[in-house]
């Protein structure tokens, strides 16, 4: 069995995620993150949060996940966010009409009609997966969870919102106030999403609640092509444009300026598809895996005039869709304006026009999964994740060698100054080298043994995870040590240096 074949074992023994409900027998499409899991999905919002409000200078809010039907009608929701669905006529059990194609035919199914779908099936002889039963006809299923929200004849009808792009829209005239009236002007938010997905798989890669961290660019619609690309513009990556698709579908390798230089996309999609990258390779992705491929125009969603996609091509499950980077124009806003009719238009030097809307929409669930696949290693019997530690769980842990002699007391010592500045850990229940073991699988970035020269110096070892290397330092020095160890500050081999 290949490594990456254990993760979904490991995450739950160890508490990274595990299927919800359980005990119940568990409900397809929603996963329970326990005590690993939920500090490393933090750590990714974190690190997507502080770049997009600190360097890009942007707005966050939060909005209510339950919204009236109005704004799912404006955004065509109600009437187009559906899947092809069929069901069997035996057992009833419902299937995605192109994945169950595309499964048994080994083919793409990217752009057809429900009618092509119906004749693939049928032509096949395709049948029920689960029974071999008779499948029924092709339909359209729409994706959104239907609601009410209030009682008796005056109830509203209601939907969980299936992305949070719109929450966003709707209160875009007061944001823009609140940035004194300025473009481009850029608004966060990070929050629950909720699809009903006919057949959820793949474990965190397609689920009926999601998190979403949604940053929504207004701008000016001439100034799309201004935006200033310098920083990223020698970023190279894999990349498959909507012409390769049609040819060969083999991406190739470019640098961000030759997406602009080739007037692939505009600058601002080219700028935020270099950013991700750069994003996602801090947070410990396989640089390797990643590619950035353009949506064919039989592909892309109505409302954009251009959407790209960062992809992780994993072992395991495939290609996955991490972030999505679209040029959504002035749709979502016009859209508001009709069926609200409160006015969405600025006036920006002298200028009256609806703003366009550069898109970037981060999954955070899947990221997590493509770095337990990224980090995941093998050493001899030691199976361990290779986190950065600004992304671990845990940055340190702090053990006593022995459960005696005053060795715990001084630990716990350590352990109370570290936990001011770090997320970290104190155990004592087991021999030295299973509680290392332990947090190596659990990712802890480095761990601190208290021995008995601790108690007549004053100093304590500092283990790195990855190499097993060790590092002899003052306890004084350990919170700075480690604090910059995170930041990429020192590396390991200076560690001892830096406290003399």
């Amino acid at each position: 069995m290949a490594l990456v074949d254990e993760i979904e074992e490991i995450a739950k023994r160890r508490g990274f995620f595990w299927l919800s409900q359980e005990i119940y027998g568990g409900v397809s499409g929603f996963y329970d993150y326990g005590p690993l899991g939920a500090l490393l999905k933090q750590n990714i919002e974190k690190l997507i949060k502080e770049h997009y409000l600190q360097e890009e200078k942007c707005l966050m809010i939060e909005a209510p996940t339950l919204t009236g039907i109005d704004p799912w009608v404006a955004s065509g929701h109600v009437e187009s966010f559906t899947d092809m669905t069929i069901e069997c006529g035996k057992c009833g059990e419902a299937y995605r009409a192109d994945h169950l194609v595309e499964e048994h035919l080994k083919v793409k199914t990217e752009g057809k009609q429900a009618n092509e779908i119906q004749d693939m099936i049928e032509t096949n002889k395709i049948k029920c997966p689960k029974c071999s039963g008779i499948l029924s006809k092709v339909y359209d299923y729409n994706l959104m969870f239907k609601t009410y929200i209030g009682p008796g004849k005056t109830k509203l009808e209601a939907a969980l919102r299936p992305e949070t792009a719109q929450t966003t829209y709707m209160p875009f005239k007061r944001l823009f106030e609140i940035g004194r009236k300025k473009l481009p002007l850029g608004v966060m938010q990070i929050g629950k999403s909720f699809r009903n997905e006919i057949s959820p798989r793949k474990a965190l890669v397609r689920l009926r609640e999601f998190t979403q961290a949604e940053i929504q660019f207004f701008v000016n619609p001439k100034e799309k092509n201004e935006w200033d690309i310098s920083k990223v513009k020698d970023v190279e990556a894999l990349v498959l444009t909507k012409q390769d698709q049609k040819k060969d579908g083999k991406p190739k390798k470019m640098a961000i300026s030759d997406l602009v230089g080739k007037r692939l996309t505009n600058r601002m999609v080219a700028y935020f598809l270099a950013v991700s990258l750069l994003l996602y390779k801090k947070m410990g992705l396989d640089a390797k895996k990643l590619r950035l491929r353009q949506h064919k125009d039989n592909e892309r969603s109505f409302y954009s005039s251009d959407t790209w996609d960062v992809e992780f091509m994993s072992e395991k499950y495939g290609r996955i869709e991490l972030v999505g980077v679209a040029d959504r124009t002035d749709y979502d806003l016009k859209r508001h304006q009709e069926l609200s009719k409160q006015s969405m238009e600025v006036s920006v030097d002298g200028e009256k026009f609806i703003p366009h809307v550069i898109e970037i929409a981060y999954g955070i669930d899947r990221p997590l999964l493509c770095i337990l696949e990224s980090c995941i290693r093998q050493d001899g019997d030691r199976t361990y994740f290779s986190f950065p530690p600004s992304v671990a769980p845990y940055q340190a842990a702090v053990f006593p060698l022995v459960n005696k002699d005053g060795l715990p007391e001084k630990a716990c010592e350590i352990y109370g100054m570290l936990r001011k500045k770090f997320l970290c850990l104190y155990d004592v229940s087991g021999s030295i080298g299973k509680l290392y073991y332990r947090q190596d699988e659990a990712g802890t970035a480095y761990c601190i043994t208290v021995d008995y020269d601790t108690l007549k110096d004053n100093t304590a070892t500092i283990r790195e995870r990855d190499t097993k290397k060790q590092v002899r330092v003052f306890v004084k020095n350990l919170a700075g040590i480690i604090e910059k160890l995170t930041n990429g500050e020192i590396n390991f081999e200076d560690a001892g240096k830096a406290i003399k």
